[in-house]
């Protein structure tokens, strides 16, 4: 019985878009139990996971040649669902790497973010997900090529989740289908400025990095209250604020110094505005992936 731990995640990084992501230190458990005649959830009925499970297991089954059994899967662990947390590829990954296992393939990151990505659309959550740490992932020429750092120690999220879901879905279509040059330029260009100094370690010059991501323009219209908590993380000491994937999750970058004063600013933004069930709290970023750990 394949027993899987799977790292949550944050994406896009403000302006790296479909492309970078980070591991946080929150991650869900998938297990998965072999045995029926069909797919099916150890909770009960849950046509949607069921349907993500169902995929996986066809997808591994026809890419690696083999017959794989029927199973029941559970999920358990720290990662909400439609949060911009990567909950849904914890599963996917989850549940690939089950199936490598229950078909007596090595564990491969790459292979599983591959065979995740393909389900998913979108490479960014698996690929950091699968491989841990940051990645950079680009699907593009039918060829999924990732490239993984180390996060620095001193890097903490500060994560702040309303009691309101946002769905993928609905963050993309509300997206503009072209962008003007000035927003593409500069897009490309902290991207590669977050990157370089996060591979350099140079957290301080992160700072100022993640502003005016052009995504953000139209997703805070889903995910109200984004620019009190920029602003008000910013008067802390945050390195950087940005909308966790595609939200509701806003996520504040800072230093193992400045967490505490972030996260005690942020949960004043979500009291004055008379957010009720919102959870705020600092957590670190994870180098590893998604492991096999029963």
């Amino acid at each position: 019985m394949p027993v899987v731990s799977v790292p949550g995640s944050t994406t896009n990084l403000g302006h790296g878009f479909d492309c970078l992501g980070i591991a946080l230190d929150l991650a869900n458990t998938i297990t998965v139990e072999p045995g029926g005649d069909r797919i099916r959830a150890g909770t009960g009925s849950d046509p949607a996971l069921e349907a993500m499970a169902a995929a996986v297991r066809s997808a591994c089954a026809e890419r690696w040649r083999v017959q794989l059994p029927y199973f029941t899967i559970a999920v358990a662990g720290a990662v909400p669902v439609a949060r911009g947390m990567g909950s849904s590829a914890t599963i996917l990954v989850g549940v690939a790497a089950a199936c490598a296992a229950l078909a007596g393939r090595a564990h491969d990151p790459i292979e599983l973010a591959t065979i995740a990505a393909a389900i998913e659309g979108h490479p960014d959550n698996v690929a950091a997900a699968a491989c841990g740490g940051l990645t950079i992932a680009d699907g593009s020429g039918g060829q999924l090529r990732i490239e993984r750092l180390e996060v620095p120690d001193r890097l903490r999220a500060v994560v702040a989740i309303p009691p309101w879901e946002v769905k993928t879905s609905e963050a993309r279509r509300i997206l503009p289908d072209a962008l003007s040059r000035a927003d593409a330029v500069r897009a490309w260009s902290r991207t590669a400025l977050i990157v370089a100094r996060l591979a350099k370690g140079d957290l301080d010059g992160l700072r100022g990095l993640f502003d005016e991501a052009w995504h953000e323009r139209w997703r805070s219209l889903l995910n109200p209250g984004v620019p009190e908590v920029k602003a008000a993380a910013a008067q802390a000491g945050a390195l950087g604020t940005i909308i966790s994937g595609s939200g509701s999750t806003v996520l504040a970058f800072a230093t193992t110094a400045t967490a505490p004063a972030v996260e005690a600013a942020i949960r004043v933004v979500y009291h004055t505005r008379g957010v009720v069930g919102a959870t705020v709290l600092t957590t670190g970023f994870s180098n590893a992936g998604a492991q096999l750990i029963g």
